[in-house]
């Protein structure tokens, strides 16, 4: 009888032979992390700043280049929730705010990869938003090096349909054209939920309507991890001092929702290390 493990790795090997390019793995030497949140209207963008800054702190990432990109919105509605203190404490220096300076923070984006592509290195984004701002900066890129540099060393990491439907739909179709672009499953719905299934890169549930995981941040004994989730939670209770109103987020119960952070679970290829919330705040977090 053949497995259905089996199965799965054919379907795997076809979709890499059917879409060109395999599964790349980052290199601490030489690649950089650019990590681009959109922050409007939902505040499980700041979740996700936490989260990622936790990370950094972590040996996991230790010698991670990396730089963050705040304001990195689409055509969405909504009001942008700020949280350039949080950047300063999850980030140092290494973040531009494109909701001020959108075309300074392209420059400065292009600033930080290109020096990456030149020695090789390869550049993975953290579409925690939306690709306008990608293709801005794809488009200087392409002033600067050959087509195919791109589109082997630039790798898009996109968890969410709602951030696809929300991008300029040229600037999506530039990006997809131009770059390596992985759609990862969706980040908000459990491994065996067929509405987060968005091709053959599984990734975990990280969000939870259980209120322990804030306080348990808040509380840890990790000083410089729960310094970040209390600015998160301060942000979005001065943002929505009677809570979030959106019945479909996580935040509005209390919950933790920092989704987008799959797409760095992936990137750094951590699997079953932190695969579920239990993992994570454990790993990155509490301890």
């Amino acid at each position: 009888m053949i497995s259905k493990r089996f199965i799965a790795a054919v379907v795997i090997i076809n979709l890499v032979i059917a879409s060109g390019y395999s599964r790349p793995f980052f290199n601490k030497k030489k690649d950089i992390l650019i990590a681009q949140f959109d922050s409007k209207p939902d505040p499980d963008d700041i979740h996700a700043q936490a989260a990622l800054g936790c990370m950094l702190l972590h040996k996991d990432l230790k010698g991670v280049n990396y730089y963050a990109v705040a304001g990195a919105v689409g055509i969405q509605n909504g009001k942008y929730i700020d949280s350039e203190e949080l950047f300063n404490m999850a980030f140092g220096k290494k973040w531009t705010d494109a909701h001020t300076d959108w075309e300074g923070s392209v420059q400065k984006i292009t600033n930080k990869v290109a020096p990456i592509l030149k020695k090789g290195g390869k550049v993975w984004v953290q579409e925690a938003g939306q690709s306008n701002i990608t293709a801005d900066w794809i488009k200087e890129l392409l002033t600067l090096f050959p087509e195919d540099i791109i589109k082997s060393n630039v790798i898009v990491a996109q968890h969410s349909n709602w951030n696809e439907d929300k991008t300029d739909s040229t600037d999506l179709a530039y990006v997809k054209s131009k770059t390596s672009y992985f759609a990862l499953d969706d980040g908000n719905a459990a491994p065996d939920a067929d509405w987060g299934d968005r091709g053959s890169y599984s990734t975990p549930e990280y969000r939870s309507k259980d209120s322990k995981w804030i306080e348990l941040a808040k509380s840890s004994a990790n000083k410089k991890a729960g310094a970040l989730w209390i600015e998160a939670d301060r942000i979005i209770t001065e943002m929505f001092p009677d809570g979030f109103p959106e019945e479909w987020s996580y935040i509005h119960h209390n919950g933790v929702d920092y989704s987008d952070c799959v797409e760095n679970w992936w990137i750094f290829n951590i699997g079953e290390l932190a695969d579920d919330n239990a993992k994570f705040w454990d790993r990155y977090i509490t301890n």
